[in-house]
């Protein structure tokens, strides 16, 4: 089975990691680092700031690159860069101080809260907000098919009326683990309301002042000029640069903007073991679903495990902006990586720094070789299947090794179990498809083959609203071709898959699956990487 990144540095780290005990060791790391930074950055591009923490000490910290292309302003330790997903740990400790005072609970219904949302068949708890077991749809996904654009204006309110307006969930809430950005933006909102004041100003007085971050905010105003603060930018062509528009307010998922100097404190803050916070201890317990399956997932933090060696982790990406954090408690080790270039290697960048404050006689373990099933195995699972509740599940029929794509979004591969009939994803060995006879199933869900027939390209056609999203598109034929589109997206080409299933051709369309009466086609499904079932319905045909 294939390693991860993270599998690997533990394994390492588990064997060569000791406390850095010679000050003068610093001038042989930052050498190494320079090296390290020299391959991607240099005088004239966008770059990076890494800090590092061993010992309840920043033993490393330095800037590469420019913050600002065009004005030629080099990146400090004191650039401030749009953190994106790592202001979920932010969030969550916000939350998890007021479960320590009394003033919430884990299993609190959020409509306590949340009178605006819409009923539901099954209540979403606090609880199911922090580990992403909520169901919920992601708002940029979501967004995305209501016609909007990331570069658009978007403010934590607009996101907060999406949330209410939602009619259904992805799933029954604690029956699975699926990211969710919706569900930190309610969160954020939850600790304010409960809080009594705004959510950027409660942060500010029980997490940044006393940590003494002074250059960290929640950013609730896209206008706001935020000194220091670093321009992103993608890489049009080898010589050149564009820059990117950061114009979202998505308080408690992301909009968090801080340095390197700062998370390096707010890392070795969490890093005191055994802490004398109990909201610091709160902030590591991991989400449990209703069937007593542990996840990886904890107060806006990623649990990594290597034999007792744990290592703790999240990623940031928005608009250009990409962020990492990660920690080894029981080393007391840790860094934090910001970058303001949408290229940035932020894993690679991360191992490589890890491995340069570490022994060079480091162990990695040899990789297991799997069987792969055979040519025949695979032709016969070949084809699209739903699964109820509804997902979308494909099995490849050229490739070897066999490849499975849910919804559109997520893509496995494929390799065969000690058991006759078993199949385990590399990518995550939890995700188990068994066949017996003529029948298969995802982790216990039957799945059914798509076998109806393909109706006539003129059935499809009309146009479509989502009562949820107040959305409409048009699908047409052109060219003995099926595309939807509406005001703001497309034209946007489906191309058929099986029977009534197609794909979108967008990343926020992953798969259109229309739906059917007696009377003919009545409507299409959305799925996606964190969108499924999402409704449109015919109003009106051709």
């Amino acid at each position: 089975m294939k390693q991860s990144f993270l599998g690997l540095v533990l394994v390492y780290i588990f064997y060569c990691c000791s406390p850095i005990e010679n000050p003068q060791q610093v001038n042989k790391f930052e050498s190494e680092l320079d090296a390290i930074f020299a391959e991607s950055q240099n005088e004239a591009s966008p770059g990076c700031a890494v800090a590092v923490f061993q010992g309840g000490k920043v033993v490393f910290q330095k800037g590469y690159g420019l913050a600002n292309v065009e004005n030629n302003v080099p990146i400090t330790t004191s650039t401030t860069f749009d953190i994106a997903s790592v202001s979920k740990q932010f969030t969550a400790y916000a939350a998890a101080l007021l479960l320590e005072q009394g003033k919430i609970a884990l299993t609190d219904d959020i409509k306590m809260y949340f009178p605006e949302l819409n009923d539901f068949p099954h209540h979403i708890t606090i609880d199911q907000l922090i580990h992403h077991t909520s169901g919920l749809r992601d708002w940029p996904q979501t967004l995305a098919v209501a016609g909007w654009s990331m570069e658009d204006e978007l403010t934590y309110e607009q996101i907060l009326r999406m949330a209410f307006a939602q009619k259904d969930l992805n799933y029954e809430p604690g029956a699975e683990y699926s990211y969710t950005n919706t569900g930190y933006v309610l969160l954020a909102e939850l600790v304010s309301r409960v809080a009594e004041e705004p959510f950027h100003s409660y942060i500010n007085k029980v997490v940044f002042e006393p940590l003494g971050m002074k250059n960290s905010l929640f950013n609730n105003d896209i206008h706001s000029v935020i000194a220091g603060k670093a321009q992103s930018y993608y890489k049009v062509d080898s010589a050149t640069y564009g820059s990117y528009a950061n114009t979202t307010t998505a308080m408690g998922s992301s909009s968090m903007v801080s340095t390197v100097e700062d998370l390096a404190q707010w890392l070795m803050f969490l890093s005191k073991n055994p802490s004398d916070n109990p909201a610091v201890n709160r902030l590591h317990e991991r989400g449990v679903l209703t069937n007593g399956d542990s996840i990886h997932y904890a107060y806006g933090v990623w649990f990594e495990e290597s034999g007792d060696l744990p290592v703790i982790t999240h990623t940031g990406s928005w608009a250009g902006f990409r962020a990492m954090t990660m920690r080894f408690p029981t080393k007391d080790f840790g860094l934090v990586i910001l970058s303001n270039y949408a290229g940035f290697d932020r894993y690679g960048y991360a191992e490589k720094v890890a491995k340069a404050f570490l022994t060079d006689d480091y162990y990695l373990s040899d990789e297991k070789t799997e069987e792969l099933p055979s040519s025949d195995r695979y032709q016969r699972l070949a084809g699209a299947y739903v699964s109820s509740p509804t997902r979308i599940y494909e099995l490849g029929s050229d490739d070897n090794p066999m490849k499975l794509s849910i919804d559109g979004a997520f893509e496995y591969t494929m390799v065969a179990a000690d058991s006759e009939g078993e199949f385990f994803a590399s990518e995550d060995p939890t995700l188990l498809l068994k066949q017996k006879g003529t029948t298969l199933s995802i982790n216990g869900q039957p799945l059914e083959k798509i076998k109806t027939e393909r109706l006539p390209l003129g059935n499809y056609t009309g146009t479509y609203f989502s009562d949820e999203l107040q959305m409409m598109y048009e699908v047409v034929v052109k060219d003995e071709q099926l595309f939807m589109s509406s005001l703001r997206h497309g034209p946007v080409e489906l191309q058929p898959i099986a029977g009534n299933l197609f794909a979108g051709g967008e990343w926020f369309l992953g798969r259109i699956l229309f739906t059917t009466t007696a009377d003919g086609i009545s409507g299409f499904q959305v799925f996606g990487g964190r969108v499924r079932r999402l409704h449109f319905r015919k109003v009106q045909s051709w």
